[in-house]
């Protein structure tokens, strides 16, 4: 009995600490994330490759891990990797593919691959075919963009998974955005800022399929236009339009299944003529997925023999309908209505064995948490916009919305100590509550730009 009193303040809270983080509703992760990469490209001569394209690829499925850039000096840095085998591939436009394989990470590695030298890339004139592509990563004076349309990241995936392949960007075990080291970082989605966080914000960017995403800008140095307290940086995702004329569509399903299934299905249309472009997608995605993990710990004289299992279920839905009307060569007025609806079921067990250091085998008391959760998101957004473009540079767009965001989480964990046989309650506590939010956002806002001496003069109010 007395050492459960004593642990009922220390181990209880972190405990309950422990259990929240797992109600998020993450998958299965069973590997941490603390290795890394680095490494500097060169060209056959040995000057710098810079700005170049370098991939991270599973070995087992060949699947992207992670996706990063070069800087001025050719050299690159992948942070935040999983453990495992992999293979780096690095492109630059009039070069040989670069290819380094039998790259083996385990915990906390750091890895530095040296000099990668590129060959001269040598083509037959005779058999030479101009293509074009769309490159994965392209460098801009304010922002990189990692594009997901027309790649291998645009199928299967979701918003937060797309994030943590992106370059400069790290994704923590508990879903914290980082851009380049920096926490603070604003989510967007086409030009606009997404008022959630935490929790909220992991959920919606995990039902967020990659199918909708067509860019995802990573801004480091935000313009007039974006919020004063971005200046750790904007993550702008930028979602499909079809620009072609006449009416087109698509429809896109994915399946796999492990322990347990995950699913999406989800049809986009698109009329679009000279005057006037109609536009929309539906979609809806369900899954589940696990967590288990063993601790065995030692503290304060004690030593502490956990399981942790975790079981989650979800599903989500979403829609999206907008009408642009071209009003000359350089006016557009557009109407957009977007709403989406997320629940998120989970259940655990917990269960912690007491025992003294010196006698382990002798078991004092056990703590044994169940934990049900249930969680909502809705969403519904309405924009009106005005968008003039000259085509040189001279842009003035306003902007009237109005989001509404509705939240809610119920959880019942109670918290109970046995004796050593599990059969007697020694101590219990039930925490039972209920977390309900609603945000009401409207808002009016002006952006200009201009060309102006070499570079662009940009003015904003909201």
């Amino acid at each position: 009995m007395h050492l459960a009193a004593e642990l009922i303040i220390t181990n209880l809270t972190c405990m309950k600490s422990l259990i929240t983080l797992l109600l998020v509703g993450l998958s299965f992760v069973g590997f941490s994330q603390n290795a890394s990469i680095k490494g500097q490209l060169q060209d056959a001569d040995g000057a710098a490759i810079t700005f170049a394209n370098v991939v991270l690829y599973n070995t087992v499925d060949s699947n992207i891990v992670k996706v990063e850039t070069t800087d001025e000096s050719g050299l690159f840095r992948m942070m935040a990797l999983p453990t495992g085998k992999f293979y780096l591939k690095a492109s630059y436009v009039g070069l040989s593919d670069l290819t380094k394989s039998d790259i083996n990470l385990s915990e906390d590695t750091e890895m530095d691959l040296g000099v990668l030298a590129f060959k001269p890339a040598s083509v037959e004139l005779a058999e030479a075919t101009v293509t074009a592509s769309r490159a994965m990563v392209e460098i801009k004076p304010d922002r990189t963009v990692f594009n997901v349309e027309g790649t291998i990241n645009s199928v299967g995936d979701d918003g937060l998974s797309l994030l943590r392949k992106a370059p400069g960007v790290t994704v923590d075990n508990n879903d914290n955005v980082s851009v380049l080291g920096r926490s603070g970082v604003l989510i967007y989605v086409d030009g606009k800022r997404l008022p959630l966080s935490g929790s909220d914000l992991s959920n919606y960017l995990q039902n967020l399929t990659a199918d909708q995403i067509d860019r995802i800008d990573i801004i480091t140095n935000p313009g007039a236009k974006y919020e004063a307290e971005g200046n750790a940086g904007i993550i702008d995702i930028r979602l499909k339009r079809d620009k072609r004329f006449g009416a087109n569509g698509s429809l896109n399903a994915t399946y796999s299944q492990g322990k347990y299934h995950r699913a999406n299905i989800s049809g986009s249309g698109n009329y679009r003529n000279k005057v006037m472009n109609v536009f929309g997608n539906l979609g809806y995605a369900d899954g589940a997925g696990f967590n288990k993990m063993v601790f065995d710990s030692y503290q304060n004289g004690l030593r502490l023999d956990e399981i942790n299992n975790h079981n989650n279920e979800w599903n989500n839905a979403w829609f999206q309908l907008g009408t642009d009307f071209f009003l000359g060569d350089h006016h557009t007025v557009g109407f957009l209505v977007s709403g989406n609806r997320n629940m998120r079921m989970g259940e655990s067990y917990n269960r912690i064995a007491i025992s003294q250091i010196d006698d382990i085998a002798n078991i004092d008391s056990i703590l044994v948490a169940t934990n049900d959760s249930e969680n909502s998101m809705d969403q519904a957004t309405y924009n009106v916009n005005y968008r003039y473009d000259n085509g040189k540079g001279r842009i003035l767009n306003v902007d009237l919305d109005y989001g509404d965001f509705n939240n809610d989480s119920e959880r019942y964990q109670p918290n109970l100590y046995y004796d050593a046989n599990e059969q007697v309650v020694l101590t219990e506590i039930i925490n039972a509550f209920s977390t309900p939010s609603n945000i009401d956002i409207s808002t009016f806002k002006v952006d200009f730009e201009e060309k102006l001496w070499g570079g662009t003069l940009g003015l904003g109010t909201k």
